[in-house]
């Protein structure tokens, strides 16, 4: 009976594993993202579909580990934010990010700003959902 069972479990969990290695394939363009990555939030939602359309959060992931975060804005004149770094995958369902380099626009309060102190903002947790990622930390560094 055991047996069984797991033969018929056994092709779910392969489903399981491969839309997870999936979040790795984003080096053919770009996923919305619900903020910037930066040194504050704990938790980011990435959209699985590409994103076609303009002023959304935009993460790209490329195949040789390392990631650009922005958002983009309706007119030139308006602030806007990115981030640049590395990820590097730890499992199937953990992901560790350091920032390179941050920064803003001349239009946002303070004028543009860039940082380039690197940012260890530790692991998260991937959970997969039907339309989308969930990031979650699980520790600081």
């Amino acid at each position: 009976m055991k047996k069984i069972l797991f033969l018929l479990l056994l092709p779910i969990t392969c489903f399981a594993q491969g839309e997870i290695s999936n979040f790795w394939e984003y080096g053919d363009g770009s996923r919305g993202i619900s903020t910037v990555i930066n040194d504050q939030d704990d938790s980011y939602m990435i959209i699985k579909d590409k994103i076609e359309g303009l002023y959304v959060s935009i993460l790209y992931l490329r195949a040789d580990g390392t990631f650009y975060s922005r958002n983009s804005t309706p007119c030139g004149n308006d602030c806007s934010y990115y981030s640049s770094g590395t990820f590097k995958k730890i499992d199937e369902t953990h992901i560790q990010l350091q920032i390179k380099v941050s920064g803003q626009s001349r239009w946002c309060p303070g004028g543009r700003i860039t940082n380039t102190e690197p940012r260890d903002l530790g692991i998260f947790e991937i959970k997969t959902y039907e339309d989308r990622y969930d990031l979650i930390k699980i520790n600081n560094k």
